[in-house]
C-alpha cells in the first residue's frame, strides 16, 4: 500500500507510531497509548521497509514479496504487544509501507495529531528509527513529532513532571509557545518558560559582564508579555519564566532529565528552507533524556529586532 492510499483512509487526528519490530519501541508505544487514552484517539502503527534489495548472492533469495511479507510479521507482532500495553482500551490499527521511513512516515503525518518515534536504540534494525529517521521525520512532518529515548518510563505519581518549551525572545515562535501550552493544560503539568542566550565566544566574555543583567531582564519582560497573552486562554496553567545565560542545548538536555515533555520549534525566525531542522534541535532530541516534542513552524517575519547581534547558539529552535 502506498503513503497516499492509506492517507485516503484516514490519519486525521490519529498517533502514529512507527515501528520496526515487537520489543523495539516499548517506550515510544507507551507515550502514544498514554496520548490515545487521554483524547480518546486511535493508534495507527507505521512499519516501512525498503524495497533495495541487498548486494548478490543475497538478492537472489530475498524478493519484494518475502520483504513485504516479513513486515507484515513485524505488525502483527506489534499489535499484540500494544494489545497488551492497552487492556483492549486504545483503538489501532496497522500498516505496512515500502519507502524510506522518514517519507513514509513525514507523508503520514498529514492531519495527524502527532507522530511518535523512539531513538537511543542498539538493535540493527532499531536503527531504522534512529538518527537520521527522527530527525528527517521531524523536519518534513506537518504535525507534531514526539521522540521518546528508549529509556523513558512515564512518571510515576499524581504529579506530571514539567512541560519545558525553549523560545526565543518575546516566547517566539508562538506556534512553539502555543502548543507546549496545549500540551501542559491536557496533562495537568506545570509550564516552564525558558529562553537561553550566549554569544559567539568572542564576544561573550567582553559584552556580558556589562549588558547580561539588563539583557535578562528585558528579555524576562518580553517572556512575561507573550505568557499573558496565551496564559488568558489556559488559565489552569502554572507558569515559571525562566532567562539563562547559557548554551540552550545545555538548558534544555539538563531540563529533559525531569521533564514531561521538552518542547522545541523546528524552525526560527531565520526564514531558512524547509528541509532545515537545525543544530540545535538535533542536538536535543539525541541527547535529551525524556521525550522531546518538535513543532513545525511556519515562515513568518518576526524576527527579533536585535538578532544579528547573537549567535547562532542563542535560540533552541535554530
Amino acid at each position: 500500500m502506498s503513503t497516499s492510499d492509506f492517507v485516503e483512509t484516514g490519519t486525521a487526528g490519529a498517533v502514529v507510531v512507527g515501528v520496526t519490530g515487537p520489543g523495539r519501541e516499548t517506550a515510544a508505544l507507551r507515550f502514544a497509548v498514554a496520548v490515545a487514552r487521554r483524547e480518546e484517539l486511535e493508534v495507527v502503527l507505521v512499519h516501512a521497509f525498503r524495497t533495495a534489495l541487498p548486494a548478490p548472492p543475497q538478492a537472489a533469495l530475498v524478493s519484494y514479496a518475502a520483504t513485504a511479507d516479513v513486515a507484515e510479521w513485524v505488525v502483527k507482532e506489534v499489535e499484540e504487544e500494544l494489545a497488551g500495553l492497552t487492556g483492549g482500551r486504545v483503538r489501532f490499527r496497522s500498516i505496512t509501507v515500502a519507502g524510506a521511513p522518514a517519507r513514509v512516515l513525514a507523508d503520514l503525518s498529514r492531519g495527524a495529531r502527532v507522530v511518535v518515534l523512539q531513538h537511543r536504540t542498539d538493535h540493527a534494525a532499531g536503527r531504522l528509527f534512529t538518527g537520521s529517521t527522527v530527525t528527517g521525520t521531524a523536519t518534513h512532518a506537518h504535525c507534531p513529532v514526539v521522540s521518546v529515548p528508549a529509556d523513558w518510563e512515564a512518571p510515576v505519581g499524581d504529579e506530571p513532571g514539567e512541560v519545558v518549551v525553549g523560545v526565543h525572545e518575546g516566547g517566539l515562535p508562538r506556534p512553539v509557545l502555543a502548543a507546549a501550552y496545549d500540551w501542559a493544560e491536557a496533562t495537568a503539568a506545570d509550564l516552564r518558560v525558558v529562553h537561553a542566550w550566549r554569544l559567539d565566544p568572542a564576544y561573550d566574555d567582553i559584552i556580558t559582564a556589562r549588558v547580561a543583567g539588563e539583557w535578562n531582564h528585558t528579555r524576562r519582560e518580553a517572556l512575561a508579555a507573550a505568557v499573558t497573552a496565551l496564559g488568558a486562554a489556559h488559565p489552569g496553567v502554572r507558569v515559571t519564566l525562566e532567562v539563562r545565560h547559557q548554551y540552550p542545548p545545555e538548558v534544555l538536555v539538563e531540563e529533559s532529565r525531569s521533564a514531561s515533555l521538552v518542547v522545541l520549534g523546528r524552525r526560527g525566525p531565520h526564514l531558512w528552507p524547509g528541509e532545515h531542522l537545525g543544530s540545535l534541535a538535533r542536538t536535543v532530541l539525541r541527547a535529551a533524556h525524556g521525550p522531546v516534542m518538535v513543532v513545525p513552524v511556519a515562515r513568518h517575519d518576526e524576527s527579533p529586532r536585535d538578532w544579528d547581534l547573537l549567535a547562532d547558539e542563542v535560540s533552541p529552535q535554530a
